[in-house]
């Protein structure tokens, strides 16, 4: 490394520099600005607004920055104790100073302990908090007032503007909600009752928006029009799941609504009802989307579909709303249909070529591959069918990237799904954005092992992979003949692996190819293999953490060294490793 200094940065104020730094994640930072010279050495020193996300991050990362940061210079912390970095939870709680975290904007806890939440709160100044998002993954009882009132005591904060909420809802309704809280922006991850929420409403009059990630009907059971959100002004509703009367029920409760969102099932939304219903009910909306999965008791035929879409073609939906609705039915599940508005706005979508027809509010019958190129979907899931591969050169030319913007896929793989198939695969989506990759079927086997390595070998183009899944639903042994030639073709440059093994070479294969490995999770069927693998990894890394969970045998991968040394520390083992 140099230490020659172009003069003209040198004059530059420090503000530039960590304005630049801020919008940098912190191992950028630490591991590759700070070693290049004196000078950025000494401007990373002098940098206090760190953003820690330790989702997904190597142990031997994860140790370092705990070791290399002041407490002091944190205003946002991210922990995650999930089937990527199991026990990490525990492990910062004993490697940080949790009571120098005294400048905290903001704090994620995904997947921790009811105790160790408590300890955290208890230790790190909330005075300062703005967003706060909490996932309990293991509840105790004796601790539940303690949590009650550390929950209302954050809510009670000056600067307190964003809540995510994934806690039982008797958690939920032991907090005592601060009157004239100051939360604008709430997300509920688990299910709440109609009480909790009126509560919550009542007492946050500048709660402006919401994000629902459960069903309704909880909500809406025995409720009575004595109250209105009139505050809120954005709706978003994942899993709805109720009748169309029961939702405008609930809509009635919320008059200043300019955005809303609604995907789920059931609820059949008819076109004219809806514009009545906006017309006089929710007269700032301005941006309805939807997606809804509808299950109908006898089959559906076009002229079914083309009733339902030509609800949606007056003047109030296509010139005035200027909001454009598309209907389909499945050909291969004729009860089944779905509607929703133009861009598609789920996040993720299962995409099959088996669909008859997709009707649209604005324009012709259009087959499904030529609607439109759908940019809001980052997860795919693509069944590959041998079924419905006939027509994979027809559709070849139809296609390119229509879905563009795709990071994470999951591939279900039929016992003889086609090579052809791949081709299709490569037309409609990016490979190169691809991030995390899920490659499933019921049973890998002869038939289609060269199509699974194949796949595997094309994610080499895959730059940015991070997680690979190997998954084999039922009969994991027919796998094991092609185990050792699957794990030569592992794109070197995935860091978190799933897949089956039985033997230990298997692993060395893995190891000498992706250098960068930070978790595995191996399915391991027999409890003396699952043993032979810890020990395996206590004999080639030190400060390893083991959990069992799901058939799997997780590693949060430690340090990796070259041989058996007496003194390194034993593989961790998380309590409940044998709960799965």
């Amino acid at each position: 490394m140099s230490n020659n200094i172009n003069p003209s940065i040198q004059i530059l104020p420090v503000e530039i520099f960590h304005r630049i730094f801020d919008s940098l994640d912190v191992q950028t930072i630490l591991f590759s600005i700070r070693p290049v010279n004196q000078l950025f050495r000494a401007l990373v020193n002098s940098y206090d607004r760190y953003n820690l996300d330790f989702k997904s991050i190597s142990k031997s990362n994860f140790h370092l920055l705990c070791r290399s940061i002041n407490p002091q210079n944190v205003i946002s912390l991210k922990l995650c104790d999930d089937e990527y970095t199991p026990n990490q939870i525990a492990l910062f709680i004993s490697s940080f100073r949790l009571r120098q975290l005294t400048r905290l904007h903001s704090i994620t806890l995904f997947g921790i302990e009811e105790f160790q939440l408590n300890m955290i709160l208890k230790r790190i100044n909330l005075n300062l908090l703005t967003s706060f998002s909490l996932n309990i993954r293991q509840y105790d009882n004796r601790r539940k007032k303690t949590t009650s009132n550390f929950l209302s005591l954050i809510l009670g904060q000056s600067n307190i503007r964003k809540i995510e909420l994934n806690i039982k809802n008797d958690r939920i309704s032991s907090i005592l909600w601060p009157v004239n809280s100051r939360i604008r922006y709430l997300i509920i991850d688990s299910e709440i009752s109609l009480d909790n929420m009126l509560t919550i409403f009542s007492c946050s009059p500048q709660l402006h928006t919401l994000i629902l990630k459960q069903n309704l009907p909880n909500l809406i059971k025995n409720m009575k029009q004595t109250c209105s959100f009139s505050q809120l002004t954005s709706l978003t509703i994942e899993q709805l799941d109720v009748t169309i009367d029961q939702l405008e029920l609930f809509l009635l409760l919320t008059p200043s609504l300019i955005y809303l969102k609604l995907i789920g099932e059931q609820c059949e939304l008819d076109g004219k009802r809806c514009e009545q219903f906006i017309q006089i009910n929710l007269p700032y909306l301005n941006n309805f989307e939807f997606f809804i999965d509808i299950i109908k008791l006898v089959p559906q035929t076009q002229e079914d579909i083309e009733l339902i879409i030509e609800s949606f073609r007056n003047s109030f939906w296509i010139e005035y709303k200027k909001w454009f609705v598309a209907c389909q039915l499945k050909s291969n599940a004729l009860h089944r249909i779905q509607i929703y508005s133009i861009p598609i706005c789920k996040y993720v979508l299962q995409y099959e070529l088996d669909s008859n027809y997709i009707y649209r509010s604005n324009s012709t019958i259009l087959l499904n591959n030529d609607l439109f190129t759908i940019k809001n979907v980052n997860e795919l899931v693509l069944p590959l069918k041998l079924s419905t591969y006939g027509i994979v050169k027809e559709e070849l030319t139809r296609n390119n990237s229509m879905f563009p913007n795709v990071t994470k896929i999951n591939l279900m793989i039929e016992r003889q799904s086609p090579m052809s198939s791949l081709d299709f695969l490569t037309s409609i989506i990016n490979v190169s954005k691809l991030v995390e990759v899920k490659l499933e079927s019921y049973c890998f086997n002869q038939d289609n092992q060269n199509l699974l390595v194949k796949i595997i070998s094309i994610l080499k183009q895959a730059y940015s992979l991070s997680s690979l899944i190997v998954q084999s639903r039922y009969g994991k042994y027919r796998l094991y003949p092609f185990l050792n030639r699957l794990c030569s073709k592992i794109p070197r440059q995935t860091k978190c692996l799933q897949i089956p093994i039985n033997q230990l070479n298997q692993i060395e294969i893995i190891f000498k190819r992706c250098q960068n490995l930070s978790v595995v999770r191996f399915e391991i069927t027999r409890s003396k293999f699952s043993q032979q693998v810890i020990d395996w990894f206590n004999q080639n890394t030190m400060n390893s953490t083991f959990r069992r969970h799901n058939g799997c045998d997780i590693v949060w991968i430690g340090k990796k060294i070259n041989h058996i040394k007496d003194s390194h520390k034993r593989i961790k083992l998380d309590e409940n490793q044998f709960d799965s």
